[in-house]
């Protein structure tokens, strides 16, 4: 299926280097840390933190391995050939429209159909997993603004495609040959057009009439080609015309999925499926990007520089993906919920690049479409041509429609007009119970068997078929590719991670654990997706050192066998801390410290909160305990960020997923009071020096949640049942064992 580069292009479209010094340097620190670990561990002997402190030791050489080889590489758009391009489906998912505004995922819609790539070449599917009628109506009022958004891109060379966005400042662009006053009056125009188009929105979305007969768990199916509001035709011709090629405007296709309450939907993964059927059916384009509905293009290149790679004859044809780093427009200064995500993007994703590629990350990739179809490396466009009809509906289902477009090469354009495609072809491939009897989730396209449907996709489907992948993560000084937004509030933050937890480790703990497919996807690979399935259980050892030390040190115990262990454990938190500084360092171009810190507060309030109740959730449904299936908990893209912007914890709407933290907190708080009450009393006894430094370092990660319970009256400050249900909680355990 996917196109293969032009032969007269002998410039090399990408190129690749190896950090070779900083391979060095992580090497060696790595060596460092695991010898004292060692050394440590030998000192502990058999003493029941000796359980904790072997997790972290197999958690860290997990996560050693994508530091082995980091890489870098750059892509060199100008020199395609942009006759040879070929053509690419843009899928944008949204589920929730009080959760994710209307005008938000309508500026990413916008800013994909702004790409510099030929109109005639890619197309843009708006899957609305809700079926809200207001959803649709934006829709149609954002394809009225890009018909002359899109134009006002191509003919200014616009950096920033998304309208949002440039009109609040991030203007630049390239004048050319055209006068200051056209440009003056053509951008007073798209500006007042783009106002217009944000009231109409709003007013859509304010509309109660529009969501009476409306729930997002039940309605049918429903696909529609966008056109203008006067009714013009937005049908996407090619004529062979390289002009008219160029100049086209990109398909828009809304699709709503079938939803019953009787049927299971799987979340993100059966939308991303069903949009993969419905563009079977209409542009058929060989290559799929996807992009979450608040990741908006921030580059008009991004598709350009992922076809870099795909069209590059050097590369293997092994290549199944390209993934872009997830970047966001409303980080803090401080990024106190550490949402920039560093040691994934900027650290880790480069090292797994060096092994066989990073790990699919959910938006921001352009991937074959026949690998997501379940093919291997080398596969020819006609891979299905001499496979029998019936044992490709038994595995694609029974639209003929579908089936014929497997059948079919991807020759790079698309052809299809509003009215070659029936709507009931199109509804049937949407249906809820289309994928009955098929392959689709368990070996054809986006997998089921997790919430992490990227995460599980990438490796089970992927990578464990011989495929690879590449990070084109953008070069110091130019535009992030995509730009989105993240939680701005604790409870948000939290939610979101105790999510990928929970995926990540139900993947971990079932048949599919990575570390059972190092065969297939090497060693070094299989450690880095082991990695991050087993996260979680960080959990485990946090809450050891958050509990056994605070109580020895208020009985006046030792939690360390023998002074001379408490220094091999102080070399081991110095080697720790000293690696995570180096990566932080590096990644900032310069100390980092306060970022260091942040990263250190969130990893250990996330481990004893989201992952903690990660961890319990999935033992239950794995007991058969009662505990239900991982749930897909949608973060709110609509929260206020004054506090977050100041640097201050908001934790409205914590729930029963905070008391874990705040427990923790008031325990270490109470013993390290009470236990140098008692050293002094003792007349300055030193035997818990260890236990001394350990709480006084948990008490400044924990200051914020002490500062919420105790000295905050705003309405952001932890809730009272919390507050309450924790020094009830504390003061139990006091009373047992203080």
């Amino acid at each position: 299926m996917a196109a293969r580069p032009s032969q007269d292009a002998p410039l090399q479209l990408h190129t690749v280097q190896t950090d070779q010094p900083l391979a060095t340097v992580n090497r060696l620190l790595a060596a460092l840390h695991v010898a004292l670990a060692a050394a440590a561990i030998a000192h502990r002997g058999a003493h029941v933190m000796l359980a904790a402190d072997l997790v972290l030791l197999f958690l860290w050489a997990l996560s050693q391995a994508p530091m082995w080889r980091p890489v870098s590489r750059a892509a060199f758009p100008s020199r395609l050939s942009r006759p040879a391009l070929p053509a690419v489906d843009v899928m944008v998912v949204t589920a929730d429209p009080d959760k994710e505004p209307a005008a938000k995922v309508m500026n990413t819609v916008v800013s994909a159909m702004a790409l510099d790539y030929p109109g005639g070449r890619f197309s843009v599917y708006l899957s609305d997993d809700a079926g809200s009628p207001r959803t649709l109506l934006a829709a149609r009022k954002a394809y009225a603004l890009a018909r002359a958004w899109v134009p006002f891109c191509r003919k200014y060379g616009v950096r920033c495609p998304c309208p949002d966005r440039f009109f609040a400042g991030d203007d630049q662009l390239d004048l050319g040959d055209h006068h200051r006053q056209e440009l003056d009056d053509d951008r007073l125009r798209i500006k007042n057009m783009y106002e217009t188009f944000k009231e109409g929105v709003e007013e859509v979305m304010n509309d109660a009439t529009l969501s009476q007969s409306w729930t997002k768990a039940d309605h049918d199916a429903h696909v529609e080609i966008i056109t203008d509001e006067q009714g013009q035709d937005s049908s996407h011709i090619n004529s062979g015309d390289g002009d008219e090629d160029e100049d086209a405007m990109p398909l828009l296709v809304y699709v709503s999925r079938e939803k019953r309450r009787s049927s299971t939907h799987h979340f993100k993964a059966g939308a991303l499926n069903v949009l993969l059927r419905v563009s079977s059916l209409m542009s058929n384009s060989p290559y799929v990007m996807v992009l979450d509905c608040d990741m908006y293009c921030n580059s008009r290149s991004s598709l350009l520089e992922a076809m870099c790679f795909h069209l590059d004859g050097r590369r293997r044809a092994d290549l199944a993906f390209v993934q872009f780093p997830q970047m966001f427009h409303n980080l803090s200064s401080s990024d106190i919920y550490a949402n920039e995500l560093r040691s994934i993007f900027w650290t880790r994703w480069k090292g797994l690049d060096g092994l066989r590629g990073p790990i699919l990350s959910g938006t921001g990739f352009c991937v074959r479409r026949d690998a997501v179809y379940g093919a291997g490396p080398g596969s020819s466009q006609d891979q299905f041509s001499g496979v029998e009809v019936g044992e490709l509906k038994r595995r694609f289902g029974v639209s003929n429609g579908h089936i014929a477009s497997l059948r079919r090469s991807g020759t790079g354009s698309t052809i299809v007009a509003a009215g070659d495609v029936l709507p009931q072809d199109a509804e049937l491939v949407a249906s809820c119970d289309y994928e009955t009897g098929t392959e689709w989730g368990e070996e054809v396209g986006f997998l089921y068997q997790s919430v992490v449907e990227d995460y599980f996709t990438g490796y089970r489907q992927l990578y464990c078929r011989g495929w690879t992948s590449v990070y084109c993560f953008p070069a110091t000084g130019s535009r992030p590719p995509f730009l989105g937004s993240v939680p701005t509030n604790l409870n948000d933050a939290l939610v979101q991670n105790k999510r990928w937890m929970s995926g990540l480790l139900a993947v971990g703990l079932s048949r599919h654990c990575p570390l059972a497919s190092a065969a297939a996807i090497s060693v070094p690979q299989s450690m880095g997706f082991a990695y991050y399935a087993f996260t979680p259980l960080y959990a485990f050892p946090l809450l050891c050192y958050a509990t056994v030390p605070q109580l020895c040190f208020l009985r006046g115990a030792t939690s360390f066998p023998e002074a001379a262990s408490t220094l091999w454990f102080a070399a081991v938190f110095a080697s720790s801390s000293l690696q995570h500084l180096v990566e932080v360092s590096v990644a900032k171009r310069g100390l980092a410290a306060r970022t260091w810190w942040n990263e250190q507060r969130f990893w250990a309030l996330n481990a004893v909160t989201g992952q903690l109740f990660a961890c319990l959730g999935v033992a239950l449904s794995l007991v058969g305990a009662g505990g239900r299936a991982v749930d897909f908990d949608l973060t709110s893209k609509a929260s206020g960020d004054r506090l977050y912007r100041d640097g201050v914890f908001d934790f409205a709407g914590c729930s029963a997923l905070l008391l874990p933290a705040t427990t923790l907190c008031l325990l270490n708080a109470a013993a390290l009071v009470g236990g140098v009450w008692k050293m002094v009393g003792r007349g300055g006894n030193v035997s818990g020096t260890g236990e001394l430094f350990l709480l006084c370092y948990v008490a400044a990660l924990s200051y914020p949640l002490l500062q919420g319970m105790f000295l905050r009256r705003d309405p952001a400050r932890v809730p009272a049942r919390i507050t309450a249900v924790s020094v009830a909680i504390v003061a139990t355990l006091l009373s047992l064992f203080g």
